[in-house]
């Protein structure tokens, strides 16, 4: 149970993120397009695939209906864009594929994994599915060129898949269940993805569905807190009820030490059988990357670029100058001190001396006010190397990266304006 002392620092600390996001998270200034790499170095290559069969009510990413002709359409121009990026000298070691569906179209979808891995050093490739493209005929084929298949499974629970809408499209948790179970081992890496807090939800609901997940023990796991941005927020109420917070906290300290035998390694919301597998949350664990596709981001050193959403306008940008960036945003530099901060004590902990090389100066010496208001939160540990969250601390910066992640769908949601799906 929450305490009211930790409830109101909650409480204030997501109206200051949900804030300080409407201030900072806006992409407007024209840009011309990615620069060369600014140095020698590899990135993480991110691929935005927008196509879906159906839309989940709580889904805020860039979507658009699938139809075979504009998905081949897509496709070509999204390798375009691709040899693009190679021509400006970037080299990736991380590939990472999301959506939409990216399994909506496997042919499609290996012959550009194929061009990405020719192209570039790529060592380990990461990517997203729906229960219903995991047979194992489609998981074989991806044997060899994909190294993690992240599952959305989001609950197990018959009554929520139904309201979700999910239940006639891929089938009850038991059929969902049987569905991963046929296909695991053929991959080094599954993860099963799940959702925490939905409407109605229970703690006896939500118990079941970490038991069935680790009766299933696949090697990796995400269990999301449920974000209710205004891009989904009617959405959500229309076909799940209306959504509270008062049961987050506990849920979360539920999923932790239901979790912690079968999955030790902890890393932000996802948790891991063995702590250096991969674990696919590309924008918190790379400081720069590239993203390629409609709707899709790219950070680079300060500056954020933002692809163009439409479909058509994509294709138009891409056949005349093979590159779809049409906006940018470059961070000042406590803007860039505060989001590592965010994202390292996320993942648990932060190096005082990754910190001070990043920046050119302590972290005490450059957020020591905030460390203080941490401190009295009690929410952080401190040493000379390195600061630590405490179980409470765990929770809170949960809380600033649901914030940060609910801030960027003001960025798709100002994009998305006018578009047909």
């Amino acid at each position: 149970m929450q305490s009211r002392q930790s409830k109101m620092i909650t409480t204030a600390t997501s109206y200051f993120m949900s804030q300080y996001t409407k201030h900072y998270l806006h992409v407007e200034k024209p840009s011309l397009g990615l620069p060369p790499p600014p140095e020698n170095k590899k990135y993480l290559l991110y691929i935005h695939v927008p196509f879906c069969t159906m839309f989940c009510p709580y889904c805020s990413f860039n979507k658009f209906t699938y139809t075979k002709e504009a998905a081949l359409i897509y496709y070509r121009h999204l390798r375009e864009e691709i040899l693009h990026v190679k021509e400006l000298g970037y080299d990736f070691n991380y590939l990472v594929i999301g959506g939409g569906t990216p399994l909506i179209d496997e042919e499609e979808l290996i012959t550009t994994i194929e061009l990405v891995r020719k192209l570039f050093s790529i060592e380990h490739v990461s990517c997203e599915s729906d229960p219903n493209h995991i047979n194992p005929k489609t998981v074989l084929q991806l044997d060899g060129l994909v190294d993690r298949l992240s599952v959305g499974v989001q609950t197990f629970d018959d009554t929520l898949l139904k309201k979700l809408g999910r239940y006639e499209k891929f089938g009850s948790g038991e059929e969902v269940y049987a569905k991963i179970a046929s296909m695991l081992g053929i991959l080094p890496i599954t993860s099963v993805d799940l959702i925490f807090n939905f409407p109605t939800q229970t703690q006896e609901g939500l118990i079941h569905d970490l038991e069935t997940l680790k009766k299933l023990s696949p090697e990796q796991t995400s269990v999301y807190p449920l974000m209710t941005s205004s891009l989904v927020k009617n959405s959500v109420k229309k076909t799940l009820g209306e959504f509270s917070l008062e049961n987050e906290f506990t849920f979360f300290s539920t999923i932790k030490k239901s979790l912690k035998e079968l999955y030790p390694a902890r890393h932000g919301w996802s948790f891991s059988k063995e702590s250096d597998l991969i674990i696919d949350e590309y924008i918190i664990d790379n400081e720069e990357y590239v993203g390629v596709g409609s709707g899709s981001f790219s950070f680079l050193k300060d500056t954020l670029y933002l692809n163009e959403f439409a479909l058509d306008k994509y294709a138009t940008l891409i056949q005349e100058k093979a590159s779809a960036i049409t906006k940018e945003r470059t961070f000042p530099a406590n803007s860039q001190m505060y989001y590592r901060l965010m994202v390292d004590l996320f993942n648990g902990t932060l190096s005082k001396k990754k910190f001070t090389a990043m920046f050119g100066q302590s972290i005490n010496t450059a957020l020591g006010k905030e460390l203080m208001l941490l401190k009295f939160a009690k929410a952080i540990k401190e040493n000379k190397e390195n600061i630590t969250t405490t179980d409470y601390g765990d929770y809170l910066f949960l809380v600033m990266m649901k914030e940060f992640y609910m801030g960027m769908d003001r960025i798709r949601n100002e994009a998305r304006k006018n578009l047909i799906l």
